[in-house]
């Protein structure tokens, strides 16, 4: 029954998302307009930025809805099986892309942050949105981690505990690299900016993953300021961490399937695809608001993603190996 009134609670939460004030832009002489989340997609399709409205459609108007009837139906009606934990896996991974629309205004309120000619603001829209999505992706993890209790079988171990690189050979070693890498460019990227704003009028401010964090803090808008903090930084440092503990720490075939279906969980959390997706959409389509150029930042944001990505996948090939020959 709980179950049931969290699903409803988010569903209800996501439809009065679509119709709440979303933003506000105002922009010098022109005026101001405030934007729903429905107005915000029609605008920009209107507008030509196609790409966009595609994707922002997809990922923050329909696919909420799509996840909450999954899981619903897999909860209700699904027997337990290996095609129900395969959805229940699918909708995870692709959970977090339901954040592409709150990343993308968070740049745009980032960039107008403590300009004079154009400024954007957020309304009770951002927060609803924000508490479905949230509410959704929690929905889940708990339904994942109940079908696996489940469904898993008696596990078996070998008879000692061996470490999962020299487990996994080539793989184990590869991962390592990617780790490696992925935390040298995370790192680089408290120290380079990925945009800086070029528009005449405007101050030309440069723009990291921390001063995202940082303005958020300063113009008191706290559900961006913490999907910046904590989807941004404080889980991508933890993952980083708990993937060079998973790959090095000896442990029986079993703990190591925990440990990765653990990290599983928490990489859809870590959103630093997420937030390279919405600059990236900026830079291309979202520049008519604001105009902004490439700065090194971006290049390693989006290699530290993807590698993090390397890392999870080798890891979860390595993982079944390994329980595969116990």
């Amino acid at each position: 029954m709980l179950w049931i009134i969290l699903l409803v609670a988010a569903l209800s939460l996501q439809i009065a998302a679509l119709f709440l004030p979303f933003m506000r832009i105002d922009i010098f002489i022109q005026g101001g307009e405030t934007y729903s989340l429905l107005h915000t997609v029609r605008l920009m399709w209107a507008e030509g930025l196609w790409l966009i409205a595609f994707l922002i459609a997809g990922f923050s108007v329909v696919f909420p809805f799509v996840k909450i009837a999954l899981l619903a139906y897999a909860w209700i009606r699904m027997p337990k099986s290996p095609q129900r934990t395969q959805l229940l896996g699918w909708m995870g991974r692709l959970g977090k892309w339901s954040m592409l629309d709150p990343f993308s205004v968070l740049v745009l309120v980032m960039l107008a942050s403590d300009q004079w000619v154009v400024r954007a603001s957020t309304y009770l829209g951002v927060y609803a949105f924000l508490s479905a999505v949230t509410l959704n992706m929690v929905l889940s993890v708990i339904a994942s981690a109940v079908d696996e209790r489940l469904t898993q079988g008696r596990s078996t171990s070998s008879p000692r505990r061996q470490c999962l690189v020299t487990m996994s050979g080539w793989k184990g070693w590869a991962a390592l690299a990617a780790v490696a890498l992925a935390a040298g460019c995370f790192e680089t990227t408290f120290q380079l900016p990925f945009l800086k704003i070029n528009q005449f009028l405007l101050s030309g401010e440069s723009y990291g993953i921390t001063s995202t964090a940082l303005t958020m803090l300063h113009q008191n808008n706290w559900a961006l300021a913490l999907l910046s903090l904590v989807c941004l930084i404080v889980i991508p440092t933890c993952v980083l961490v708990a993937e060079l503990w998973a790959w090095v720490v000896p442990a029986f075939p079993h703990v190591h399937l925990r440990r990765r279906r653990w990290l599983t969980y928490a990489n859809e959390w870590c959103m630093l695809d997420v937030m390279s997706l919405a600059l990236g959409l900026f830079l291309l389509e979202g520049q008519r608001f604001i105009k902004a150029d490439i700065k090194h930042g971006l290049w390693f944001l989006i290699a530290a993603a993807l590698s993090l990505w390397i890392a999870d996948w080798l890891g979860h090939r390595a993982v079944r190996g390994a329980n595969s020959a116990a």
